[in-house]
């Protein structure tokens, strides 16, 4: 079956190999979507990595007058 979505090879070890296989069964999914959907959630958590270390900085740069109360905010 013909796919437009791009491919990527990626070497991995024989324990690796048998852990996404062993993972993929139990799933019920070819060993193709299974380590996409990894993929995806790794990009996801680097992603929330980024905003939640770009958080953390902003709040320690931000004064107490730029800071407003949970409860201001949400009323």
């Amino acid at each position: 079956m013909p796919t437009s979505k791009k491919r990527i090879q990626i070497p991995v070890s024989d324990r690796v190999h048998k852990e996404l296989e062993k993972l993929a069964k139990r799933k019920g999914l070819s060993l193709s979507s299974l380590t996409h959907d990894l993929l995806e959630e790794a990009l996801e958590l680097q992603e929330d990595i980024y905003f939640s270390r770009t958080a953390d900085k902003a709040l320690k740069e931000a004064s107490d007058e730029d800071l407003i109360s949970h409860e201001d905010a949400w009323s």
